[in-house]
C-alpha cells in the first residue's frame, strides 16, 4: 500500500467512526422539531442530511448517501415527524455495521 492509499484508508476510517455522531445530531434536531415544531431544527436536519448525503457518496457509502438524501428531501418538504423518524432509523441501520 503506497502513502496515498494509506492516507485515504485513514480518512475512510475516521469518516466511518464519525458517522454515529453525525446521525446523533440529526436525531437531536428531529427530537426538537417533533417536540415543539421548531422550524430551525427542521432546517438543521435538512442541512445535516444534505451534508451527509454528499459526504457518504464521496467516501464510498452509496446506500448511506441514498437514505440520507431521502431524509434530506423529506425534511425539505416538511414531511411529518413519523416519516422523518422512519428515514432516520433506516439510516441508523445502515451505519451500524460501518461503525
Amino acid at each position: 500500500m503506497n502513502e496515498l492509499e494509506k492516507k485515504m484508508a485513514e480518512l475512510n476510517k475516521r469518516y466511518a467512526a464519525d458517522l454515529g455522531g453525525r446521525v446523533g445530531l440529526l436525531e437531536e434536531f428531529l427530537a426538537t422539531y417533533a417536540a415543539n415544531g421548531c422550524e430551525d431544527s427542521l432546517e438543521r436536519l435538512y442541512k445535516g442530511a444534505h451534508a451527509l448525503a454528499g459526504s457518504a457518496r464521496t467516501f464510498g457509502l452509496p446506500d448511506v448517501s441514498v437514505v440520507a438524501k431521502e431524509l434530506e428531501l423529506s425534511a425539505r418538504d416538511k414531511k411529518g415527524a413519523k416519516i422523518l423518524d422512519d428515514k432516520l432509523m433506516e439510516l441508523k441501520k445502515l451505519i451500524t455495521p460501518v461503525c
